[in-house]
Order: C-alpha cells, then structure tokens, then sequence
C-alpha cells in the first residue's frame, strides 16, 4: 500500500508487537500522538483525560477476556461519544462480528483485507472491510438486554435450568431467548455452541 500518514490521537489495543510496529507507522509523528495499552482500565483513563481520540482495538488479548472486550466496546460510546472506535481483528466467528456489525458507532476491518481498508475505517464513521461484509451475509439486529443477560449466563457456563432460577423465569422461556440469540446471529445449533467457545476461549497471543 502507499504510505498513509495519518494525523490525530490514538490508543492501540493490540496484542502482537509487529502489528503495533504497522499501526505506528501508519501514523504521522509531527501531528500525532498514540497510545498501546494491554488493560481495559488504561483505556477508560486516557478516554477520560481526552476523550476525542481513535481507539484501534483488537477483540482478544492476554489480559482481558473476549466477552470483557465485547462489553466494554458495546458500552463505550455511552460513557465517551466523541471517541472514534475501530475493530481491526483476526477473529472471523460470525455470530461475534454480528454482535459488533449492529452497533454503529463503530468500525470493522479484518486483518485479513488490505491495509487500505483500516485507513478508510479511520476515516469513515462505520464502515465494514470486504471479508466482514462477506461473513455478515444478512443485516444483523441488536440483542435486547434479555437476550444479553441469557447469554452472558450461557458463556459462564450455566445450563438452561440454571439460568431459570436465576432470572426467576421458566425453562420455556430461556429457550425461546436462546433460539432468538441464534436467529439474529443467524447460527445454528452447532455454530452457536462454536460461538459459545469462542467467547469462553482464553486467548494468549504473546
């Protein structure tokens, strides 16, 4: 790709220290300042020094869980509106590029296309790489709080009766929760517990 120096502020959350070394350079130094940061915690403190910046966010890391990860990007334009959010991932699960493709105060760039894709993602207020676009085949929907809580329990490990008694609801119920999960997710049985691993899975890239 041609050199694309861009200007203005950004936090790096990137596991892999050559994929920071291209993020830096990506970068113009006389007009910018950035940020790597490995913890959740260091990110809502630079948020909340200065809130108008880029965050460039992988979904996994050493230090933080993946579900912890999803959760903090769904909530952060809540607590920081003026922040710009970037997903540029390796992970290619469907169901948790759904999750993230229903939200738009967000970008989603796949390290799989060209490095084009994450300047046009910089710059442009929700866009979608070519190899997302390719695995979200349908428009996705938002998950209602319900359904969010249900799977939150299901990642944790919670079996259909469990989760039940914990939201004092009935076993009929959790199931028709969970077949709504799936179909705005668009998964199967076999896809979903797939996804369900996926979030439970312990990432350690370093």
């Amino acid at each position: 790709m041609k050199k694309a120096l861009i200007e203005g502020d950004f936090i790096f959350f990137e596991p892999y220290p050559w994929v920071r070394e291209g993020l830096q350079a990506l970068v113009d130094p006389a007009y910018t300042q950035t940020c790597h940061f490995q913890h959740l915690k260091e990110i809502k403190i630079a948020l909340n020094n200065k809130e108008k910046q880029t965050v460039i966010m992988e979904l996994y890391n050493h230090s933080e869980s993946l579900y912890d990860v999803i959760q903090f990007i769904l909530t952060a334009k809540v607590f920081w509106p003026r922040a710009d959010f970037v997903i540029f991932t390796d992970i290619t699960n469907p169901g948790i590029l759904a999750i993230l493709a229903a939200e738009s105060h967000l970008s989603l760039v796949s390290k799989r296309d060209d490095l084009n894709c994450l300047c046009s993602a910089i710059t442009t207020a929700c866009y979608r790489s070519p190899s997302v676009q390719r695995l979200l085949v349908q428009p996705v929907q938002q998950l209602s709080h319900s359904e969010w809580r249900i799977l939150a329990l299901m990642i944790g490990g919670a079996t259909p009766q469990r989760i039940a008694n914990v939201i004092q609801r009935s076993y009929k119920t959790v199931s028709t929760h969970k077949l709504n999960i799936m179909r705005k997710l668009q998964l199967n049985q076999t896809d979903f517990m797939h996804f369900i691993l996926a979030f439970r899975t312990c990432y350690n890239p370093l």
